[in-house]
């Protein structure tokens, strides 16, 4: 393009796509980009090819057609400006172009190819695909508002359903301090162990926990987003995916018998779509302004905090290793990670007294969380997470990772997201990220862990792979990059 990097990189930064890319990501970036000065009426795209390249439009303007079979005259779909990308299904799957693009007027683009992104650092790697993915999001939104506005009518629901949503109280969001920690004196009596015969009514119980209480701190930033027009529906998704408990709420209305169509919903974006944003907003307003008859885990803050936090560091962690391991897969393993737990706030609604146990004094329950569970509780999280997730239709594949997390061999189906889950969780608890105050476990648990044969099982390429030296590597990486693993995060 004919100017120096330093020049290049501050034209980027002009760029919305390139927002929040430093100068040295965005260095290695152009390493890896290649430019491209096209006149006017360049053919950029040719439909009913097959090409692996993606184009940045850095500036100019370009015409997206399409080519009617019966005339063979060209259809012109819209017109992309400075800052927008196109040609991206070929990052997804090697499909041939649906659609032609020719520039109009002279145009500055950059090309890049996937293979070469792929073989780049990996946090840039990760940056890259995450804000494409929120250009894929953005532009299903305005699909989805397209159609609502083109008078399409929507029979109004059945009086009464199940799913009806209550109209949200008036008053402000929780505060953001979960509440004072109880000292080891105030923890209550430890609940009895549960006989066989308790274990029946388990599935009924369960499935009455009702609501669950979300991250006070999450329900604070995202209070601003749910009154009045939203609009930044991206930065409200990535606020609903910051706590467990949201999420499943929303993944609980988009997969209800009144939203839900002939596929279950599988991600926190495809809910929104689905259901629309109105009635998300609502729904959430809702949430973040209930006040629950108590505190989860006997109003105890850290132990609140260290499961908000290990759900998201688990989810981020599932995410991490995918890209790393260059994994495909249909299931938002991001959000599988985010819920793995959920579980343990069903069984502290019904056995509040367990949990706090926890933060005793050399508590014996650290050393077997899931044993403590199944013999002060009827079962363990991850069978009661599964119970959970059964009763609102998610989709088998999250099942599989509730009830599969700890034992990944047990998983007869979407093997490798539970052994994602699982290794993520397990790198979280050697970095001190679990439920127990104090508790990291050592390298070994990661080395030794059954996950690696499962994805070398399914994975082929992995098979090559030393997994020790992976492991080390790995981890290491965590280290050096912690601080992005927690952003946004109160480790206090």
């Amino acid at each position: 393009m004919g100017l120096e990097i330093e020049q290049q990189i501050a034209f980027l930064k002009r760029i919305e796509f390139f927002d929040n890319f430093d100068d040295h990501e965005l260095r290695q970036f152009l390493q890896v980009a290649k430019w491209l000065k096209t006149p006017d009426g360049t053919l950029i795209i040719r439909e009913n090819t097959r090409e692996r390249v993606f184009y940045i439009l850095v500036k100019g303007e370009v015409s997206v057609f399409k080519t009617r079979e019966e005339d063979g005259r060209s259809l012109e779909l819209t017109t992309l400006r400075s800052g927008a990308c196109f040609g991206e299904m070929s990052l997804v799957m090697d499909v041939k172009r649906t659609a032609g693009v020719i520039s109009r007027g002279e145009s500055f683009l950059l090309m890049v190819e996937p293979e070469i992104i792929n073989s780049s650092n990996l946090f840039l790697q990760l940056k890259f695909y995450k804000r494409f993915c929120e250009i894929l999001v953005a532009r299903l939104i305005l699909a989805n508002q397209r159609m609502v506005s083109s008078g399409q009518e929507i029979p109004p629901p059945a009086p009464g359903p199940p799913e009806a949503i209550v109209p949200p109280p008036q008053g402000t969001p929780a505060a953001a301090d979960p509440g004072p920690a109880a000292a080891p004196s105030d923890l209550p009596p430890r609940p009895e162990k549960k006989g066989k015969g308790s274990l029946k009514s388990l599935p009924r119980r369960i499935a009455s926990v009702g609501e669950l209480p979300c991250n006070p701190e999450v329900a604070s930033r995202i209070a601003p987003l749910l009154r009045g027009e939203c609009e930044n529906t991206l930065r409200l998704a990535d606020l609903v995916q910051l706590d467990p408990a949201l999420a499943w709420k929303v993944m609980q209305v988009g997969n209800s018998s009144f939203y839900r169509r002939s596929l279950p919903v599988g991600t926190v974006p495809h809910a929104m779509i689905t259901v629309g944003i109105k009635q998300i907003q609502e729904i959430l307003l809702e949430a973040v302004n209930r006040h629950p008859s108590r505190k989860p885990f006997h109003g105890l803050a850290p132990l609140a905090r260290a499961f908000w936090r290990h759900s998201v560091i688990v989810a981020r962690i599932s995410a991490l290793l995918r890209d790393v391991i260059r994994l495909s897969l249909t299931t938002d393993i991001y959000l599988a990670g985010l819920l793995h737990d959920i579980g343990i706030l069903a069984l502290d609604a019904i056995e509040p007294n367990l949990y706090p146990q926890l933060t005793a004094p050399d508590s014996e329950l650290c050393a077997d969380l899931c044993q403590a569970e199944t013999d002060y509780a009827g079962v363990d999280h991850a069978q009661a997470g599964a119970m959970l997730g059964e009763g609102i239709g998610l989709p088998e594949a999250y099942l599989d990772v509730l009830r599969c997390h700890h034992q990944p061999a047990q998983a007869n189906t979407n093997q490798l997201a539970v052994a994602l889950v699982h290794l993520a969780e397990v790198f979280a608890h050697l970095h001190g990220c679990g439920h127990c105050p104090g508790q990291q476990l050592p390298l070994s648990a990661a080395l030794e862990s059954p996950a690696w044969g499962i994805i070398q099982e399914f994975h082929r390429p992995f098979c090559e792979v030393n997994v020790a030296g992976f492991v080390v590597s790995f981890d290491q990486e965590l280290n050096n990059t912690w601080s992005s693993v927690t952003d946004g995060l109160r480790l206090d």
